[in-house]
């Protein structure tokens, strides 16, 4: 550990000479606010230096009941992360005048709240990860320039994010205690009898970058028939609808809101920030989304209580391809997300094949056993069904029937159907890595977040459209998590064994006081995880014989 004076002279030592005079800095310096950790000094002007800011809780001035339960902890540091987020981007988002050089980093923040590795809190200090671009005119060191990025722009993102006096107290607590009662009602829906909790007036639609609520859209409400009343830790009950455990139809006229009510649950796996307008849309934590995905490989995937035998497929308990039919990537979906532990799955008539909604007119020979004839079937093994659709031998199948109209539900009583189909818990896969590449170039391990629901492993780009990620971080996260996946997939662990090792192996570092590396991750579920590996189509996956 430097002092300040440290610094300033390294600096100066360094001034006008080539750029990796900078790796002199590579040191913690105590200034007069706070500790800056210089952990990584960029190569050359191109690069970007990884930095850390350390605030002692005595300066910080957050109470400590804004950290002082882990659900508080998580939206205290991810206010933070916002915090300085908005800063950065006022302060320095370009390159000091006549250098090239100045820019800080941290990325952005969505709508979701987090627990973000860029942000920890203990109760000795507050601490920020990110990057900074240390800056120079023409290749060389410029002493004056990075200390105002230090003193001036980094300075002032600390003085606006990482001290409780910035913040106006009425805002902070109510974004932690909107976070707090959002995962109150987590807790208590398995004990209602409930698998997801749309409060009223809560705003569905979504703009289309999906940053906001869409303007002028109406609000959320429901009659009586699926009303409850949930009691939370901050202010008054919360009333609305719930979702019960069972099949559960969604339907309703064209644009009457059934589709992005299916995506608003999706959503509530988890919490939203205030204004998002889904600030109490909860949703079972283990959720998933099933949508039509031709092409897709397939290994060692059990759907044969869907599909008991098939002549595209050798043993439908172990289906095996390298490009399965779009009906075929549903079923496989399906049994992939409850091997998993899912306990809900969502499914969209406009966004499935008929067959697989439901068994076709004059169809009594069909060799496949659509879904909603196993709805009932599959909520006895702990596995609720929500499915949008308006056909109604699909709907007389259900437990529960939801009329959607206009943002408005209500319940309908349908004479209702039996079905004898009897579902399975898919059976236990245990994944194999040898058959993956992940050499790309000179890199023997590669991997990248390309997009939000895609991952490049070597070079080939995965993608898993409807997984449970909504942020970049969560993204690089997943990256990062199948370079450790690489060596966990021997075939000695489960699926579940593999994903949450090898993300709490992540997480385990992430928290760590003694390195930054943290800052690009957030937190990511183990069936997200598990969507990825099982597209890789050199994947390959074991069934063990009891």
């Amino acid at each position: 550990m430097a002092s300040e004076e440290i610094l300033r002279k390294t600096l100066k030592n360094a001034d006008g000479k080539p750029f990796a005079k900078y790796k002199g800095i590579t040191n913690n310096f105590v200034l007069e606010d706070f500790e800056l950790i210089v952990d990584e000094v960029q190569n050359d002007r191109a690069g970007h230096s990884r930095m850390r800011v350390r605030v002692p809780m005595r300066n910080a001035g957050f109470p400590e009941d804004t950290y002082s339960t882990p659900s508080r902890e998580i939206a205290l540091r991810d206010l933070i992360a916002r915090r300085f987020w908005e800063s950065a981007r006022t302060h320095a988002r370009s390159p000091i005048p006549k250098t090239d050089g100045g820019e800080v980093y941290i990325p952005r923040p969505g709508q979701e709240i987090l627990a973000r590795g860029s942000v920890i809190i203990t109760q000795y200090f507050v601490e920020v990860r990110f990057t900074a671009d240390l800056p120079s005119s023409g290749g060389k060191v410029n002493a004056m320039a990075t200390q105002e990025l230090i003193y001036g722009r980094i300075g002032r993102i600390v003085s606006e994010s990482m001290f409780y006096s910035a913040y106006k107290q009425s805002k902070l607590y109510n974004h932690l205690h909107v976070s707090e009662n959002a995962d109150h009602i987590r807790s208590v829906l398995d004990d209602m009898g409930l698998v997801a909790f749309i409060a009223d007036g809560s705003v569905l639609p979504r703009r289309e970058d999906d940053l906001a609520p869409k303007l002028d859209a109406v609000g959320f409400g429901c009659d009586g028939s699926f009303k409850v009343t949930i009691e939370v830790p901050n202010g008054d009950p919360v009333s609305g609808m719930g979702v019960p455990k069972g099949f559960t139809a969604i339907t309703g006229c064209s644009r009457a809101g059934k589709s992005v009510f299916a995506d608003a649950l999706f959503a509530g796996v988890y919490n939203h920030i205030p204004g998002d307008g889904r600030e109490y849309v909860i949703s079972r934590p283990d959720a998933s989304y099933v949508i039509s995905e031709p092409g897709r490989p397939s290994d060692a995937v059990d759907i044969s209580m869907f599909l008991p035998a098939s002549p595209e497929f050798e043993d439908t308990v172990r289906t095996q391809s390298p490009s399965v039919p779009s009906p075929v990537s549903e079923l496989v979906s399906i049994s992939e997300a409850v091997e998993m532990g899912s306990g809900m799955v969502i499914m969209d008539e406009e966004f499935s094949n008929p067959c697989v909604i439901r068994r076709g007119f004059l169809a009594e020979g069909e060799g496949m056993t659509s879904v909603s004839e196993l709805g009932r079937s599959m909520s006895d093994h702990g596995v609720s069904l929500v499915m949008v659709t308006g056909d109604e031998s699909a709907l007389r199948l259900a437990d529960n029937v939801i009329l959607m109209d206009g943002f408005t539900a209500r319940g309908v009583d349908l004479e209702k159907n039996g079905s004898d189909a009897v579902f399975k818990v898919p059976n236990t896969r245990y994944p194999v890595s040898k058959g993956m590449s992940y050499e790309k170039g000179r890199k023997e391990v590669s991997t990248s977040a390309v997009s939000i629901r895609t991952v490049e492993v070597g070079e080939y780009k995965v993608n898993a459209p409807v997984m449970g990620v909504f942020d970049m971080a969560q993204t690089r996260t997943i990256a990062d998590a199948m370079v450790i996946a690489r060596d966990l997939m021997d075939g000695s662990r489960s699926m579940m064994e593999v994903c949450t090792q090898a993300l709490g192996q992540i997480d385990e570092n992430d928290m760590a006081v003694d390195n930054g590396d943290g800052m690009h991750h957030a937190h990511v579920r183990p069936i997200d995880l598990a969507a990825i590996i099982n597209r890789h189509p050199g994947m390959l996956a074991i069934q063990k014989t009891e």
